[in-house]
């Protein structure tokens, strides 16, 4: 993300997240160009975990995503590599 703001790749960039890390990563997209545009999309179905106030805060705009749509993005349980390996996600990461 930073990096994309200092080779000016971008104008605008969208997380989706609800992790407070990233704020400093958002901070600083806005130090190289005040004019990049930061937009947070929070995953939540629980208004406390969801608040994610810190990093709502420190973009441009934000929104909640609704959790039922997350699962939709989320790629399949098991994916074959260029080199016919087999990636598995950690069933913790499932969204059901």
């Amino acid at each position: 993300m930073i990096k994309n703001a200092i080779n000016d790749e971008c104008d605008r960039l969208v997380v989706i997240s609800g992790d407070s890390d990233l704020v400093p990563a958002v901070k600083a997209v806005k130090l190289v160009d005040p004019n990049k545009k930061v937009i947070v999309y929070v995953p939540a179905n629980n208004k406390v975990r969801g608040a994610a106030n810190e990093l709502r805060n420190s973009s441009d705009r934000h929104k909640t995503l609704p959790y039922n749509l997350l699962s939709k993005a989320q790629f399949p349980d098991q994916l074959t590599d260029s080199k016919g390996g087999i990636i598995r996600k950690p069933p913790s990461w499932s969204i059901k």
